[in-house]
């Protein structure tokens, strides 16, 4: 029998079971029975065969092999398919949309000041959809989302109003001064405030992060240090925010590109690393020993050079390929180093294909890099 790819089949099933991925569906919830050709288990790290996935509502409550069909059940015939777990993107910005040649203060200003909520919302809710549609059931998103935009979107989901992944959101990340947005000498509209939470020392950053999760957010993001400004958050507001964190039980997830901002983080005592691109295998062996995860949001060559082609000046291939070498190496030294790692593809740029194949192509990445397919997925 021939199998189609693991992608197609992945949005077929999807698609098929749509009203069962988004949770809170009405009672009663329907029952739905895939019959896939073969599984990927996660948990082994292999595919297994013919498996049987019974979903009732928005739960897989068994797998195996020949199951029985429950009464009134529905039945999806995907033995001709391989058929994957729902994909998780620990790193996401669906709120954001960022023009190849845009600097982020003028996003915020079009989102803010000229779509507003509203729209900006509606867009959102569309590529969550994208995101379902390519196979993600759950995504992490990590701030550039409003006040809370991220949230409400969360909310919505949750009703059934709008279809899309489970949604951890963060909110407002916890900044420095002047958040990510470039170095103005005046902020007349507030654009920082209306994107980030700016920290102001120690106390200020507990308060921060209550209301935070007072506001329903399930990670905290911040910014050990936030390119293109060149102000950074102190390792005790770090601190400060990672323990207020803990007494509520909430990960900490840290936007960290330079390997002194990772380590300051690590120090910190944050659950994440986000991009890390410039890491010392010291860090990387701190991160280890404290259980310290790495999101790597690697883009993979066909991607780069999708991007590469709007620009007035498009590097050539080889120095594509060298640029994306160093991510590379980063990710291997890591895995090697005994680093923990979750996929995050941190997009946020124009793509044709929508935000969730775009999302999968971190996939692709991993595996450029020198990971396994499997040990990928």
């Amino acid at each position: 029998m021939t199998r189609l790819p693991l992608a197609a089949c992945a949005a077929a099933l999807i698609a098929a079971c749509l009203p069962a991925a988004v949770h809170a569906q009405p009672a009663p919830q329907p029952t739905v029975l895939v019959r896939a050709g073969d599984l990927f288990d996660s948990e082994v790290g292999r595919m297994v065969g013919p498996r049987d996935v019974l979903i009732r509502g928005s739960r897989v409550v068994e797998v195996g092999p020949d199951l029985p069909t429950p009464e009134g059940a529905a039945v999806i015939d995907l033995r001709g398919c391989s058929v994957i777990p729902g994909l998780i993107d620990g790193h996401t910005h669906l709120l954001l949309e960022q023009g190849f040649a845009e600097g982020l203060s003028a996003v915020a200003a079009r989102d803010q000041g000229v779509q507003g909520d509203v729209v900006r919302s509606l867009a959102a809710a569309g590529r969550a959809r994208e995101y379902l549609e390519a196979g993600f059931t759950s995504v992490r998103d990590l701030g550039n989302s409003g006040l809370f935009l991220d949230l409400m979107l969360e909310q919505g989901i949750r009703a059934g109003s709008v279809p899309g992944p489970r949604i951890y959101g963060s909110g407002p990340g916890l900044s420095p001064a002047g958040g990510q947005l470039e170095p103005q000498p005046t902020d007349p509209h507030h654009l920082v405030a209306g994107e980030y939470r700016v920290v102001n020392g120690v106390d200020d950053a507990r308060a921060a992060v209550r209301d935070a999760i007072a506001r329903g957010a399930e990670v905290i993001k911040i910014y050990a240090e936030a390119t293109p400004q060149r102000t950074r958050l102190s390792v005790e507001e770090m601190a400060a925010i990672v323990a207020e964190a803990r007494r509520h039980h909430i990960p900490v997830a840290a936007h960290a590109t330079s390997d002194d901002s990772v380590r300051e983080a690590v120090e910190a005592g944050v659950t994440s690393i986000e991009h890390a691109y410039q890491v010392s295998d010291d860090t990387l062996r701190l991160m280890a020993a404290r259980g310290v995860f790495l999101v790597p949001t690697d883009v993979s060559l066909e991607r780069a050079l999708e991007i590469t082609s709007a620009w007035p000046r498009r590097p050539p291939r080889e120095e594509i390929e060298q640029h994306l070498g160093t991510n590379r190496d980063r990710l291997m030294r890591a895995r090697r180093l005994g680093v923990r790692i979750a996929m995050g593809s941190d997009a946020y740029g124009p793509n044709p294909a929508g935000r969730g194949a775009a999302a999968r192509g971190a996939l692709d990445a991993y595996v450029e890099s020198g990971l396994t397919p499997a040990e990928a997925l």
